[in-house]
């Protein structure tokens, strides 16, 4: 089994280990992104590692959310390990829409979209990402002997775009949970992700895990591109003989100094 020694914010170190000490106990099967995978914000893509409580992340239904609390724990994978059920899943370049491998924890939740694979059954369904071994050029394998890993957690249940578009469920963590707000994703039971893996293999459909749309996120400017529409009877600036605009109007590169009387 995994072994997992827990961490967040401040790091105690022993004098002679380079491991953090465990300071909380958590499950060794669990969720989190391994160090290095990439996270679509609103700056594109940021390392997990470099994402603090307070930045912005994409979701698959509610735009942006802030990072409400920021886990990160560090796994060992003792040597012989080699039950599926307890090793991470390996999506190689090119398997989705990432150019470059990514790694998923065995219990990190990943939302499949049931419209792929069936038109007539609508929805999406959270499956953990152990039981895609085999499906689609994915397999269980090991990363190394040891690794870090870091949970996001936001007010309500997200899922959220990685690398590759793969879409990525991260539950909220019960903080702040207000019943008829948070949209409810079905988190599918042992026999129903079974059946729904089946039916991804048999189709090969990437897309029922992958958004292409979420593969490429774009940096959000913080900025108007042009200038906002002035009132109606006031002339835009910019051209001989038109009147200054309010400030309001322009961007600050844009402002130019009063002239000198």
């Amino acid at each position: 089994m995994l072994e997992v020694v827990s961490f967040s914010d401040v790091s105690e170190y022993h004098d002679d280990a380079d491991l953090p000490v465990a300071l909380d106990a958590v499950s060794s099967r669990r969720g989190g992104f391994l160090h290095g995978t990439k996270i679509a914000t609103t700056s594109g893509w940021k390392l997990i590692e470099r994402i603090a409580a307070g930045d912005l992340v994409r979701t698959l239904d509610h735009g942006f959310k802030e990072v409400r609390r920021v886990s990160t724990s560090w796994v060992n994978i003792p040597a012989g390990e080699r039950r599926s059920a307890h090793l991470p899943i390996f999506v190689p370049a090119r398997a989705a829409y990432n150019g470059r491998a990514v790694w998923l924890m065995p219990e990190q939740g990943v939302a499949l979209d049931r419209g792929k694979l069936d038109l007539t059954d609508q929805g999406v369904s959270v499956l953990p990402a152990r039981v895609l071994d085999g499906a689609c050029r994915l397999s269980s394998q090991s990363p190394g002997s040891s690794f870090e890993v870091t949970t996001l957690f936001f007010d309500q249940d997200e899922v959220i775009y990685i690398e590759g578009g793969l879409q990525a469920y991260c539950p909220s963590g019960r903080f702040s949970r207000t019943s008829g707000q948070a949209k409810e994703y079905t988190v599918a039971d042992e026999d129903a992700a079974t059946a729904l893996v089946g039916a991804l293999a048999a189709s090969g459909e990437i897309s029922a895990l992958a958004n292409p749309l979420g593969a490429l996120p774009a940096p959000i400017p913080t900025d108007p591109i042009f200038p906002i529409r002035p009132a109606a009877g006031i002339r835009r600036p910019g051209r001989p003989g038109r009147p200054s605009a309010p400030v309001l109007f322009l961007r600050p590169e844009w402002q130019t100094a009063p002239a000198v009387q």
